[in-house]
């Protein structure tokens, strides 16, 4: 698969089944690899607020929730999306990033996850993000293995909380400028995490 084989696009209403399923996917994915199979509750709670974002974003035309879809041959293997940041990064940051954007949703169909679809995927947030004026953006993780490539693309975050989710799983924010964007994503990167 080429970089330029991947048709980066907003979602369109009639395949929000699509989207769902989609969604439901990459978490069940998610949470089996960073071996939290058994949080069932979680799970479920992860895939309605996916859900609701989405939703947010039709109602709303992208005005509350921004998300723009990646597909090859006709199938969405990758989603990203940004919006106002989250309850939980303005409680762990004493409401610091209140005010700035989150990204978030940043997912990638198992079968085509260390590909670069992720990196085209930023690509496109970012140029969507400073063509908007927008200056400073935030996110955050407690998954292990997304840490882990957030670290590298991004460096160490601003906030690291240890044992956050229990003993030896940390929750990790970032928060970064939008500068005009490279050509890609991976010129950003910075080193390695705490």
């Amino acid at each position: 698969m080429k970089r330029d084989e991947i048709a980066i696009r907003r979602p369109r209403i009639e395949e929000i089944d699509l989207i769902h399923g989609f969604f439901e996917i990459v978490l069940k994915d998610t949470f089996d690899a960073n071996g939290l199979q058994t949080m069932n509750d979680l799970l479920e709670e992860e895939i309605l607020d996916k859900r609701r974002c989405i939703n947010q974003d039709f109602s709303t035309n992208g005005r509350d929730r921004y998300f723009l879809l990646a597909e090859y041959n006709d199938e969405i293997i990758g989603s990203i999306e940004y919006g106002l940041s989250n309850e939980l990064l303005n409680r762990c940051t004493n409401n610091e990033m209140k005010d700035l954007f989150e990204v978030g949703t940043v997912f990638v169909h198992p079968q085509y996850q260390k590909q670069g679809v992720s990196s085209l995927l930023f690509d496109s947030l970012f140029k969507e993000l400073y063509n908007q004026g927008i200056q400073e953006i935030c996110f955050d993780s407690g998954y292990k293995i997304a840490q882990k490539i957030w670290c590298k693309r991004f460096g160490d975050p601003k906030y690291y909380l240890r044992d956050f989710w229990g003993k030896g799983s940390h929750h990790m924010i970032w928060r970064i400028s939008v500068k005009e964007p490279p050509a890609r994503i991976d010129q950003y990167k910075k080193g390695e995490c705490l």
